[in-house]
């Protein structure tokens, strides 16, 4: 899944860490340096999963739990000001508009762990996404490997990703997760900032955007 990727010894000091927040029901968007731990090593070195050996099973929210603290102990520190958010089955990371978020999915049905830039503001900002990016797909393939997919879903959704194997979902795999998921946030989100694409939903009341799905199903 990730040529060209250095062998790692797993970084065992998040283990402990994230079992203790989960014991302590410690804020999971705290930044793993106000602890007294050190972040780990590189993101490009943390590809390597497959290599590492196999641990515990861990729940989905533990697993949500690792993947955050380390993305936010990798990533740049104007990058670190992200909003965390689990919603039971999946992850969604977003800045200034959470339409358009960073997203980690494990599908059960599929056997697959998604990892990407997700595009959901409607058909008139994510046309515009999906023309930005395509225009730098060679130049992003070249430093986010070969592996990453653009996609459009629907006219109104569209989706920059990685796809992992499930399983083992284990502690390898959060780690594995958390430097793909760095690594977009890295390189993607300035460039999200750069396209300067106009909001075409998100300012829409909440019990607009209800009373408008209720109508329509």
């Amino acid at each position: 899944m990730a040529p060209h990727r250095a062998n790692v010894t797993p970084w065992t000091s998040a283990t402990s860490y994230t079992t203790w927040m989960d014991e302590q029901g410690v804020d999971v968007a705290v930044d793993i340096r106000q602890v007294g731990q050190e972040p780990g090593d590189s993101v490009t070195e943390e590809l390597s999963a497959g290599r590492q050996s196999r641990g515990a099973a861990l729940s989905r929210k533990a697993f949500f739990d690792r993947v955050v603290v380390r993305v936010r102990g990798s990533v740049s520190s104007e990058l670190r000001s992200f909003q965390a958010r689990a919603h039971g089955h999946l992850l969604k990371v977003h800045f200034d508009n959470e339409r358009v978020h960073f997203e980690v999915w494990p599908n059960s049905h599929r056997g697959t762990i998604e990892i990407g830039l997700h595009f959901e503001d409607g058909p008139t900002s994510t046309a515009a996404y999906l023309q930005f990016f395509d225009a730098r797909i060679v130049e992003l393939k070249h430093r986010l490997g070969a592996e990453v997919e653009l996609e459009r879903w629907t006219a109104s959704w569209g989706h920059f990703f990685y796809l992992l194997p499930l399983e083992p979902l284990d502690a390898a795999k959060a780690n594995q997760t958390a430097g793909l998921l760095a690594s977009l946030i890295g390189v993607l989100q300035p460039l999200v900032q750069e396209a300067s694409v106009p909001r075409e939903r998100v300012d829409e009341p909440t019990e607009r955007r209800r009373f408008r799905r209720r109508a329509g199903s």
